[in-house]
């Protein structure tokens, strides 16, 4: 009954719900979804396989034809309608998917989250899993909060701030009298034991002792006696000063109201009353914060704020003295850091994987600030490949370049031929102690049959217009004035290649390299071939360490077929 009340006044308080929950509207909704989902991708790969088991049934021929021509008529309605439905909105347009938007085809991760993962398993083992438990928990309220309060703009971005101080001193300073008024109560407790049970020994001086060693746990004896002695003169003066050795209140000049209670306890009152009004106090100084942060912000992000603030699966309290509602500038600052994307090449012989990194640079190029310093970093593991096909992954690294984007490399295994055309692009070149680079050259080889086909009685016939339209082929009889044209061929894009290096990396004694050789990490790095010898994982950690933001990125187009009705 509570419930369906609940619902009568929502639908009440807002007509846009109640519009969405009308019959009509459920009935459109209703009927929309499932038409979409009869015209889905997924839909037709059910039809087919029901067609498939009809007729492995036995079943006519004629009622199998009709089936095929509805399958391909509801495929056809499903592909004219699939514009109009894709607003359709309601309970049921999640059937037809009509409210979902596409998705994306990148994969974009932040690989700070993954390495902070690594510090929050570790501090669960080696601290308490409740530890690890509230550092992700703090991180995730930082996250929410500051995508809450959203791009400020520096008017908002300053009065925030400067409420986030005053509360901060404000804060501070209630901590301290709560602290103080807390280790007074925990020696009235002692004492009263004491006089209740009495001390085995007998001893009250030394009953008294262990009293002020629990409220002054880092004074000796003496100096506990003394500061005990001046805190009890002062509260019976009525004097605002607070215990320790700074007792006055100089950071919060406006909370003088409450400056009877920074000794022990409010004057006349006991400390676990002076403590309960201290708490009220803070709770008071913490609505102040947020109300003037909330005043700052437009309408539609106080609401947002208001949201999570009352939230408890998020929002945390005051455990552990901890500034809950501390403005999280790390979390704030990011979209103004250096920003660091990371790409991966693992290239086969027709360096298919371009295609990928064409739209992984293209995404980066809109995205990358060149006033930010970003920069991408290319994992690169290749053993080369096609003339054509790494030329044009080299071409889309040299836009990167070209748009002001450094650009690292970094060598894992291998980047030879094809592999090093890539490599070389790099502003910065990094490669694995025991990374294979080199392989400068051009290689052309293919299987001659001729005599066997002649043996056999075949023979191929080819007509070619222009001197050199054929040379070596399979098929063909060798003829030297055709292995001296392929061979001219390939030293033509031998030095094609040769200029492309050394235009890349100037210092590079191109001659010296240029033999078809590989060296490994340190006869590399001797030859100018790279620029250190490091990891990619000590690459980005330097990065991180320097307050970088790094995310992966990777292109992933969406998958048709049978593969992914079964990837779901």
């Amino acid at each position: 009954v509570a419930g369906v009340a609940a619902l009568v006044a929502l639908l009440a308080a807002d007509p846009a719900v109640a519009a969405e929950f009308a019959p009509a509207a459920w009935a459109k909704s209703a009927a929309g979804g499932v038409a979409g989902f009869f015209s889905s991708p997924e839909a037709k790969e059910l039809y087919m396989y029901t067609l498939k088991t009809l007729i492995s049934w036995g079943v006519p021929a004629v009622v199998v034809a009709a089936a095929v021509f509805a399958v391909v008529a509801s495929s056809r309605k499903g592909k004219d309608a699939k514009d109009a439905n894709r607003g359709a909105g309601g309970p049921f347009s999640f059937l037809g998917g009509g409210a979902a938007a596409a998705p994306s085809p990148f994969a974009v991760k932040r690989l700070n989250d993954k390495l902070d993962s690594y510090a929050y398993a570790f501090e669960g083992a080696t601290v308490s899993p409740e530890s690890a438990e509230r550092a992700k928990a703090r991180r995730a309220f930082d996250d929410k909060y500051a995508a809450t309060l959203g791009k400020l703009t520096a008017a908002e971005r300053e009065a925030v701030t400067k409420a986030a101080e005053k509360w901060a001193r404000e804060d501070a300073s209630l901590r301290r009298k709560m602290a103080a008024a807390a280790r007074r109560m925990r020696a009235q407790a002692v004492a009263k034991a004491g006089k209740k049970g009495g001390n085995a020994g007998g001893d009250a001086d030394a009953e008294a002792d262990a009293a002020l060693e629990e409220a002054f746990p880092f004074l000796d004896l003496d100096e506990a006696e003394d500061l005990e002695e001046r805190a009890a003169a002062r509260a019976r003066a009525g004097e605002a000063d607070t215990l320790g050795a700074d007792t006055s209140d100089t950071e919060n000049p406006s909370s003088d109201s409450d400056a009877s209670g920074g000794g022990f306890s409010f004057p006349g009152s006991s400390p676990s009353s002076a403590l309960a009004k201290l708490a009220a106090k803070r709770a008071d100084a913490e609505a102040k914060y947020v109300a003037a942060v909330a005043a700052t912000l437009p309408a539609h992000k106080r609401g947002r704020l208001s949201k999570l603030l009352s939230d408890p699966r998020v929002s945390p309290g005051w455990e552990g003295n901890r500034d809950s509602l501390a403005l999280p500038a790390e979390r704030m600052a990011r979209r103004d850091k250096k920003h660091v994307f990371v790409l991966n090449f693992f290239g086969d012989v027709q360096a298919s994987q371009a295609a990928g990194l064409r739209e992984e640079v293209t995404a980066v190029l809109r995205q990358a600030k060149t006033k930010r310093g970003d920069e991408v970093v290319l994992v690169l593991n290749t053993g080369g490949g096609t003339v054509t096909g790494y030329g044009l992954a080299a071409a889309q690294l040299t836009r990167l370049r070209d748009a002001g984007i450094k650009l690292t490399v970094c060598v894992e295994q291998v980047a030879a031929s094809g592999g090093y055309m890539m490599a070389c692009c790099a502003d910065r070149l990094v490669a694995s102690p025991f990374a294979v680079l080199g392989s400068i050259g051009v290689i052309s080889e293919i299987p001659n049959l001729y005599e066997r086909l002649k043996k056999e009685g075949i023979e191929f016939q080819t007509v070619t217009a222009g001197k050199f339209k054929r040379t070596l082929t399979p098929t063909k009889k060798i003829d030297p004035k055709d292995v001296e044209k392929s061979k001219a061929d390939i030293e033509d894009v031998l030095v094609l290649f040769k200029t492309f290096v050394a235009s890349q990396r100037p210092g590079l004694d191109i001659d010296a390299v240029a033999t078809g050789e590989t060296w490994f990490g340190a006869d590399a790095l001797k030859r100018g071939l790279c620029d250190e010898l490091r990891t990619t994982d000590d690459v980005l950690l330097d990065m991180l360490k320097e307050g970088a933001e790094i995310f992966s990125v990777k292109y992933k187009p969406q998958r048709g077929g049978p593969a992914a009705l079964l990837a779901g």
